[in-house]
């Protein structure tokens, strides 16, 4: 491990990586690393970069891709020096796999995004919510010559951004680390001319003003390891860049540069009041399960009530289909106080659902969600994986009489940067939800809620496991706005992996097979 203020060689740091720091799981690269390639550009807009980094002169971009399918990775990284030892800062990755997704992105922090990469055995290309993004051919077949040594290692940026943006956009200690190289050249470079490129990585190269390639290798890509923590990060520098990895934030803020945020951007920041969801229709069903199923997964300090109430919410958006997603509430009590614990969140797709999975603890998985507001009944049918996970509906009992308000406070579960290698700790946020619109009066005796069972042989889900359900009160508004408020952080847990699992499809983010344990959870 290194402490603050030092570096370690390039060489003695390659080598120490080899073995994990205690608690966390070797990430070596592997024997069967995927073949691939490492091109490299010129850059004449480099961003700026914050301390203690330096952009290399001349600015060099590299993008190495490899891999197809889920098992495939693209990365986009700019060269830069720390302490006057060369590295590779990654500016965006994107994978296919999402087990690797939420480890790159929630444990070693990188500012990684859902891809498809396809290989046709001459070149690859990637595709990023079915745009083509980027592709590369070579003019003959890839050199198989083996023995490859390490490239650059990578240096990344660790940090947490506050759930009260009001605050500024970081939360606690701002960390520095270093990883291994994910790409191993193989002797012999591959000839420039022999290289075909184009698209522009989503956009990146275009802002950077790329030019070339100037170079190309044959690489085998390897696992990305935990790494290694180096020092603490001046906050003041590191604040315009803090914002990089999490779609729509810097856009929320005005900036023009998505890599760094000028003065009147953090301001802009932090000046919104909430975050607003208007032209939506919301149902909302309560129901009574057993206290068992609710006890299971609420986090301390969240209690259980002697009787156990969940709430499936369902969100449609009006003339936005994007703002369509379902909830899974445990009611708890918080401090002596009602509130709403959030064990599932299911969206259309994770991406772009960053800022509220990891700042806010959303649980986000990707699924599917029907909500209906007919002329006498209500509906609400929640999916994933083409299984069932609930089905709510109900009839009115009259007509909408004018404008109600509600109000929940709604408690999450987000992980810490897990300083020094040890297991990630957690952190309960408490975030106040409003909601006013034209609600529907419900005729009680008709609501219905079901949870189907985990189909044979498939993982149970948090829904899954709510068995019978007895729906006894629902509120639904045909036309509404919501604002969610700024959070805060009001306990942490030590072990956050028994409440953590179901987000991530039953396999913790920061293990790299499949435990015992897991298996168990799904049981």
């Amino acid at each position: 491990m290194l402490h603050n203020g030092s570096v370690i060689s390039r060489r003695r740091f390659l080598w120490a990586s080899a073995a994990a720091p205690v608690g966390w799981p070797a990430w070596a690269a592997s024997a069967d690393s995927a073949p691939g390639l490492r091109l490299e550009y010129e850059a004449t807009a480099p961003p700026k970069v914050p301390s203690p980094l330096d952009v290399r002169s001349p600015a060099r971009i590299v993008v190495e891709i490899g891999g197809s399918g889920a098992g495939g990775r693209c990365c986009i990284g700019l060269q830069v020096c720390l302490d006057q030892q060369p590295c590779l800062l990654p500016l965006a990755l994107w994978t296919g796999d999402t087990p690797a997704y939420l480890r790159h992105r929630e444990v070693l922090r990188l500012p990684t995004y859902p891809g498809r990469i396809g290989n046709d055995g001459n070149g690859w290309s990637l595709s990023v919510d079915g745009r083509a993004a980027y592709s590369v051919r070579t003019a003959g077949s890839i050199p198989e010559t083996r023995g490859s040594s390490p490239g650059l290692p990578w240096v990344t940026y660790r940090h947490t951004l506050h759930p009260d943006w009001r605050q500024g956009p970081l939360d606690g200690p701002s960390e520095l680390w270093m990883l291994p190289s994910a790409a191993h050249p193989r002797p012999g470079d591959l000839g420039v001319e022999e290289v075909t490129a184009s698209g522009s990585l989503d956009g990146w190269l275009t802002r950077l003003g790329a030019l070339g390639p100037v170079a190309a290798s044959a690489v085998d890509l390897a696992d990305l390891p935990y790494g290694e923590f180096v020092r603490e990060v001046d906050a003041h520098s590191l604040e315009p860049f803090a914002l990089r990895k999490y779609p729509g934030a810097a856009a929320q803020a005005g900036a023009s540069d998505p890599m760094h945020l000028s003065a009147a951007d953090l301001a802009s920041y932090r000046g919104r009041r909430e975050h607003r969801l208007s032209g939506i229709m919301l149902v909302a069903v309560d129901a009574s399960v057993s206290r068992d199923s609710v006890e299971r997964i609420l986090p301390p300090p969240c209690e259980a009530p002697e009787t156990a109430v969940v709430r499936v919410m369902a969100i449609r958006g009006l003339d936005d289909p994007g703002l369509d997603e379902a909830w899974l509430f445990a009611n708890c009590l918080l401090e002596g106080r009602r509130a709403w614990y959030a064990a599932s969140h299911i969206r259309g797709t994770v991406a772009g659902s960053e800022f509220g999975r990891e700042v806010l603890g959303y649980p986000t998985r990707a699924g599917s969600v029907a909500a209906t507001v007919g002329a006498s009944q209500f509906s609400a049918s929640i999916s994933q994986g083409g299984a069932g996970l609930c089905f709510a509906t109900g009839f009115y009992g009259g007509f909408s009489t004018g404008t109600s308000l509600g109000d929940m406070s709604v408690v999450t579960l987000r992980l810490g940067n897990g300083a020094g290698g040890g297991n990630p700790k957690g952190e309960i946020v408490v975030q106040p939800w409003r909601f006013q619109g034209l609600r529907m009066p419900i005729r009680r005796e008709s609501l219905h809620t079901s949870f189907p069972p985990a189909e044979r042989g498939s993982r149970a889900t948090v829904w899954n496991r709510m068995g019978p359900a007895n729906a006894y009160w629902a509120l639904v508004f045909d036309s509404a706005t919501m604002q969610r408020l700024p959070a805060a952080v009001i306990a942490e847990i030590e072990n956050p992996a028994p409440y953590y699992r179901d987000r991530c499809g039953g396999r913790l983010p920061w293990m790299r097979t499949e435990s015992a344990e897991d298996r168990d959870a799904s049981d």
